[in-house]
């Protein structure tokens, strides 16, 4: 592949994800505010949350056919965001209609926005790995979310803004058009991104794979053993972990909008700025945990991670209090940004170049599996629970997320990288010592 072509494709992807957070700001802080805004009660709350990482999880069992079937995966990810594009205006419609039919509206847009969305990530994720070397990922990949952080919280504090000077289910419906308009754009960058003319890599179906050349005596010769082609054994507990730890996450995660926009009675812009800060503070600590993963290893950067996803729901319990909540949830943001960068880096560290798409396509498949399970859950325990059920949820969560770290620690083991055996993680990851890096020049 040609370098002018990889620049312009790096600088498409930059691109695309600014349009991207842009949509994301006007949509997912939202969503259950436009649905609240729409009537909806608890149990439905639950049910918008349950139901598209469903959707999701089984769609992508079909996601690597369709690639193969398309034969490239350009064609398959603009097809998945224009698809949301337009589930973003049948959403953005919901608010047109009489109160009966527009929460099930919502409802089912969003599933085809979480669906089309997370179907456009495996493929992407192959047609990046064509550009960036291994030893840069980290460090790319960081420094491109950082520019997505800062267009998210952009696009998150004028959806507030706006919303608070014209309140009502109209506005709502003209966030989620916008966004739309956003992803289009998305589809149009995309489009600049080149692609080899054989297609990104992708596994080959059993049939198609050419037999292992074999010596005189019969056995395979050095280097084609058929266990190239089993999966990785860190593979098993590693999905488990995910599993666990979505599934724990999303016991909570649909009531937090809920907690404190009819409990604490919170206005758009606090409210905004609490949902938003850990998520743009985990956009702008992303490019040093890429960093982190390349120097030491994304195994280190998860353990990390998994240790510290259970004292998020902990800290939200300990105070309703504004500046303590913000507080937690910048916290958070560092969090998820090693949990973020360390199963990114996993991931194409598992799958090497072959099976690449198809370990992105069953991270997502466990992940929505455990969101839609956890949500479900959390919307029975919510409505049962004695006392401040909230509050209860978070400990039960905590509890759960610590539990979830157990097969990734029993079951996987540091990868064979440049210093994934040398001392000072833990110093550098909290800022006291510096970072081995390579730095990545936008656009290279």
């Amino acid at each position: 592949m040609k370098d002018g072509k990889v620049r312009r494709s790096v600088r498409a992807s930059v691109k695309d994800g600014v349009a991207w957070a842009g949509m994301t700001g006007f949509v997912e802080p939202y969503l259950i505010p436009f649905a609240l805004a729409l009537g909806a009660s608890n149990p439905a709350i639950g049910f918008l949350r349950a139901a598209p990482p469903l959707a999701a999880s089984l769609a992508q069992l079909l996601n690597e056919k369709m690639i193969l079937a398309l034969g490239s995966c350009r064609r398959a990810v603009r097809l998945d965001v224009l698809a949301q594009a337009l589930s973003l205006f049948a959403a953005a419609a919901a608010g047109l209609l009489p109160a009966r039919w527009a929460v099930p509206c919502l409802a089912l847009a969003m599933v085809a926005y979480t669906v089309s969305g997370n179907l456009a990530g495996p493929p992407w994720a192959a047609l990046m790995g064509e550009y960036i070397p291994a030893s840069r990922r980290g460090a790319f990949f960081g420094f491109r979310n950082q520019v997505v952080g800062v267009s998210f919280f952009a696009a998150s504090l004028a959806a507030a803004k706006f919303l608070k000077f014209y309140p009502g289910v109209a506005a709502f419906s003209a966030l989620f058009a916008a966004a739309g308009v956003l992803r289009l754009l998305s589809f149009r960058f995309i489009g600049g991104m080149y692609e080899r003319p054989s297609g990104c890599h992708m596994p080959r179906p059993a049939s198609a794979a050419p037999a292992a050349p074999r010596d005189p005596a019969g056995r395979s010769a050095p280097g084609t053993d058929r266990g190239q082609c089993r999966p990785d054994p860190s593979l098993t507990p590693f999905l488990l972990s995910i599993f666990a730890a979505m599934f724990s996450v999303f016991l909570a995660a649909p009531y937090f909008s809920v907690y404190l926009l009819r409990d604490l009675e919170y206005g758009y812009v606090p409210y905004m700025m609490v949902m938003t800060s850990g998520q743009i503070v985990t956009y702008l600590v992303m490019r040093r945990w890429g960093w982190l993963a390349d120097s030491f290893g994304s195994v280190r950067v998860l353990r990390f991670a998994f240790l510290s996803i259970p004292l998020v729901p902990l800290l939200w319990a300990l105070a309703p209090s504004f500046h303590w909540l913000l507080a937690a949830e910048l916290f958070s943001g560092i969090v998820w940004a090693a949990y973020g960068m360390g199963t990114n880096n996993f991931i194409y560290e598992l799958g090497g170049i072959s099976l690449r798409a198809r370990y992105n396509a069953l991270f997502g498949f466990t992940a929505c599996l455990g969101q839609f399970a956890g949500a479900l859950a959390g919307g029975y325990l919510y409505g049962s629970l004695p006392g401040e059920a909230f509050v209860t949820l978070l400990y039960i969560s905590a509890g759960l997320r610590l539990a979830a770290a157990v097969p990734f620690f029993r079951g996987v083991r540091e990868r064979d990288v440049p210093g994934g055996h040398k001392p000072g993680f833990l110093l550098a990851a909290i800022g006291f010592r510096s970072v081995d890096v390579y730095p990545v020049p936008p656009g290279k």
